[in-house]
């Protein structure tokens, strides 16, 4: 069961000093995002948002290990992986209003910041500040997204495994087999073989 904290927890004063470290929030900025925003603490595999469904919150993750999957013929395809101060939503729905082609769920025993988009779009518009720090958030979203669709149209899945080992090392160790492949588009098999070939030195494990 998850439980939920609000207002002048050390996880959310947290976040809100990785925000004025994004760009700089007043305190007047800093003290209403505190009462729109919510630690909430969650086991293993705990579904957070659910496909077909119209999204209405985003996810900052304070400690742990998300992921965003994608239902295609019978497969979870992950799409996305995000570890502390990383933002994970279903933006496609967010910002349609229209169901959504995703899920979210937490991949590990993980502590995270919510706010729903209703109070984010009000703070937009009483602050300016906080509407620079979406811009910023959301580009960095899509920015990581461009980076991952680019990745799996012109590298080889050799390539993507040794950019992951290069750039971020602990999401590899971190991240189940089957979930890790599916992130990298190859099959589990394939990505042992790769894993092998570099020593098996990211550690990861295989449980899911």
């Amino acid at each position: 069961m998850a439980t939920k904290e609000q207002l002048y927890n050390p996880a959310i004063e947290s976040m809100l000093r990785f925000f004025h470290a994004v760009t700089p929030l007043s305190p007047e900025a800093m003290a209403a995002m505190s009462c729109c925003l919510y630690q909430e603490k969650y086991p293993r595999r705990h579904l957070l948002h659910q496909q077909h469904r119209v999204a209405a919150h985003l996810y900052i993750v304070s400690k742990g290990l998300l992921r965003s999957y994608h239902h295609h013929q019978g497969k979870e395809v992950t799409i996305a992986l995000g570890m502390e101060n990383s933002v994970l939503c279903a933006m496609d729905s967010l910002l349609s209003h229209q169901p959504s082609y995703y899920s979210i769920e937490t991949v590990e025993e993980s502590e995270v910041i919510s706010i729903a988009y209703n109070d984010l779009e009000l703070l937009y518009n009483e602050f300016h500040e906080v509407e620079r720090l979406g811009r910023l958030m959301i580009s960095r979203y899509y920015l990581e997204q461009e980076a991952a669709l680019r990745s799996l149209r012109f590298q080889t899945a050799e390539e993507r495994y040794q950019d992951l080992l290069m750039n971020n090392p602990a999401l590899l160790q971190r991240t189940p087999l089957g979930y890790l492949a599916s992130y990298l588009g190859i099959t589990p098999a394939t990505l042992s073989r790769i894993r092998a070939k570099w020593g098996g030195s990211d550690r990861y494990h295989s449980g899911i």
